[in-house]
């Protein structure tokens, strides 16, 4: 028995099958991928904002940390992991199809976006920011720790 060539052709499997798993999935995890930096960026853009409006008050929950960044990580798995096991479902269940990967790739993708539009909206002055408020969530408040009519008070 020729045990390296055993394993070397075990490896060789595992690697087709998880290729042949996650291959469908790569180009939805790219653009997922795409949208969660995105939203980062979004977020460091309330955060200066944030600095401008109030610079005394603004924790440090918005400097740039490694436990944020483990978040950004955590995150990118376990749409990495839903992303994989979606195409799993979509090759074995619903025979090659990629309906439940496009709306799982979706709903991730409008999520991000949600975020995106929040971060923007918050602590900004102008007028579709003061619209978009009326609909979305205001971060402003939860990142500052302060009523968000306190800062509006001249």
């Amino acid at each position: 028995m020729n045990y390296p060539e055993i394993l070397r052709t075990a490896a060789s499997m595992a690697a087709g099958w998880l290729w042949a798993t996650a291959g469908p999935a790569l180009p939805f995890g790219v653009v997922c991928t795409a949208m969660v930096v995105a939203d980062v960026v979004s977020a460091r853009r309330l955060a200066r904002r944030l600095r401008r409006i109030a610079p005394g008050r603004a924790d440090g929950s918005l400097r740039f940390s490694s436990a944020r960044l483990g978040r950004v990580v955590g995150t990118l798995a376990r749409i990495y992991a839903l992303l994989v096991l979606a195409a799993m479902v979509d090759s074995v269940v619903m025979d090659g199809g990629r309906v439940l990967l496009k709306f799982a790739a979706g709903a991730v993708c409008f999520w991000q976006a949600w975020s995106i539009l929040e971060n923007e909206a918050a602590a900004n002055p102008r007028p579709w920011a003061r619209i978009l408020r009326r609909i979305l969530v205001d971060k402003t408040a939860r990142h500052l720790g302060i009523p968000l009519d306190e800062l509006l008070r001249p």
